[in-house]
């Protein structure tokens, strides 16, 4: 049997998550992440101050791409795809609690 395999460019906080998913869709796919540094997740690191911010609480689709002056055409058709929503019940389904705070970050 040949295996398939998967070569994710990037061990940024999107190559992680396209490897995640993909390995999960498909068991017997074979995921290998490729990063040009030894910088693994480096900016997932720090952003919130070291917190890991993951999403906004922001349930509105027009509000959010107000958030975003570049590629807000863009960003609208992905978010009809996955939005804040679907990433709270990713991290759920996965064991990981978001915490929100007063200006709408959240956490892990």
């Amino acid at each position: 049997m040949n295996k398939k395999r998967l070569v994710v460019i990037g061990g940024g906080a999107a190559g992680f998550f396209c490897a995640v998913n993909a390995a999960g869709m498909n068991p017997l796919l074979e995921v290998i992440i490729v990063e040009k540094s030894s910088k693994l997740l480096s900016k997932v690191k720090v952003s919130g101050g070291g917190r890991c911010n993951v999403t906004h609480s922001c349930f509105s689709i027009a509000e959010m791409i107000k958030r975003y002056p570049r590629g807000n055409s863009f960003l609208k058709k992905a978010f009809h795809h996955f939005f804040t929503t679907d990433t709270i019940n990713w991290f759920k389904e996965r064991g990981v609690e978001l915490k929100t705070e007063a200006d709408g970050r959240m956490f892990r």
